[in-house]
Order: structure tokens, then C-alpha cells, then sequence
């Protein structure tokens, strides 16, 4: 891909994650800081959607990322989401104040869903298993219709078959997997990893979820324990 397909991709990406909103000509022509006209970077639009990186609702004249788009974003130009110096309180208090190892686990659990408004998952071994912000995750914009509500519902019905899948798929650090190589379903992305000799922390959100705070979220949870 070219450079500037990448910065207009990257800008696509980080844009729908945001707002949940198709993209625009427009938007990119003031957020790119290329000197090219909007019909140049409709081209471009067109030529990533033919490759496969993009689509576009057909009741708007924008594009959204494919699956292979956010793929190629978190491998290629997925940048670190710097946490803010509150979050990283939050968290180190936690390890101050619970000696208890699994309760803090829980409590890294919930303080992870509060900052990214996703549901968090966590596997303390096959017959122990934690979930929480379910709550949020129904509340995104994708699982609002009762079709994708109960193919997500269908997520936290079968955790426990699901997480010892996702244990094979995940290897020892951060594994990212989105839509059809998402073992919970191809309405979602989620972010992952092992802690401990059993335990597994898995964030779950739609496919735009903002997989780089995700990720240093976790970093930074490996970090402290």
C-alpha cells in the first residue's frame, strides 16, 4: 500500500472509532494535511475499497474499514494510545490496596471498562470465570438491533467453551483478533492475554473498538503484575 493510501486508511480507521460515522472526502481533505483536492482522495477511497480495505454503507457516500482494514491498522499503523497519568493511578492504587490477587484481577477488570467502554472477560482457570461492563458494550451504536443483541448475548452464554479457545489462539503476550478469527464472533474485535500458570483477560468490543488503548491498557496491567 501506498504512503499516502496508509495516512488516509490510518485517518479512516481512527476517525470511525471515534464517532461511528462513515468518512468523508471532506474530512480528509482538513485532517490529511496533503495538498490534494477531494476528488483526488476519492480515488483513493475507491482504489482501498476495490482492495478490500474499505466499504461503504449504501445510504452514505462515506467509507467505514473492512475487517482486512482494521487488520492492516494494528499491524501497520496502529500507534501507542499514551495512558493518562489519572488512569495509571487508578491502577496502582488498586495494586497498593488489594493484596488479594484475584480481586485485584476483578478490579483491574472493571477499572479497564470503565476507561474503554468495553466488556472485559477474565478466565481465572476453566471453572472461574469473571465478567464485567456488559452493560457498555450493548450500549454501542453496532449492537442496538435485537439480531446483533443476541449474537453477543450469545458471547457471555458460552464463556467457558469460548475462553478455552481463545486460550489456543492467544499466545503468551497481547493478541489482537478481529471478526472471523474472533472465536466470540464476527461482530467483534477484541484484545487479549494470559496472566498467571491459567488466566486469561480478554477486552471485548465491536470491530472499530480502539484496539491500541486496549492494548496499552493491558501493557500496563502486565507491568504491575
Amino acid at each position: 500500500m501506498e504512503k499516502r493510501q496508509e495516512l488516509l486508511l490510518k485517518l479512516i480507521v481512527e476517525s470511525y472509532i471515534k464517532t461511528a460515522e462513515p468518512v468523508g472526502s471532506n474530512f480528509l481533505v482538513l485532517k490529511s494535511g496533503l495538498d490534494i483536492s477531494a476528488p483526488t482522495i476519492r480515488n483513493e477511497m475507491r482504489e482501498l475499497e476495490e482492495l478490500g480495505f474499505l466499504t461503504h454503507p449504501h445510504t452514505s457516500a462515506g467509507r467505514i474499514p473492512t475487517e482486512l482494514g482494521y487488520q492492516y491498522y494494528v499491524e501497520n499503523l496502529m500507534e501507542a494510545d499514551k495512558i493518562k497519568a489519572k488512569t495509571k493511578s487508578k491502577f496502582e492504587n488498586l495494586v497498593k490496596e488489594e493484596p488479594d490477587n484475584v480481586k485485584k484481577i476483578k478490579g483491574f477488570a472493571k477499572l479497564i471498562s470503565e476507561e474503554t467502554g468495553e466488556a472485559v472477560i477474565v478466565s481465572f482457570d476453566v471453572n472461574n470465570i469473571y465478567y464485567t461492563g456488559i452493560s457498555g458494550l450493548f450500549a454501542q451504536p453496532e449492537f442496538r438491533d435485537s439480531a446483533t443483541d443476541k449474537s453477543i448475548s450469545n458471547i457471555f452464554d458460552n464463556c467457558e467453551d469460548n475462553m478455552g479457545e481463545m486460550s489456543k489462539a492467544i499466545g503468551q503476550e497481547i493478541g489482537i483478533l478481529i471478526g472471523q478469527k474472533n472465536p466470540f464472533g464476527n461482530s467483534c474485535g477484541l484484545v487479549a492475554t494470559k496472566f498467571g500458570k491459567q488466566g486469561l483477560l480478554v477486552i471485548i468490543g465491536p470491530t472499530r473498538m480502539n484496539y491500541g488503548e486496549s492494548v496499552d491498557l493491558v501493557k500496563f496491567i502486565k507491568e504491575l503484575l
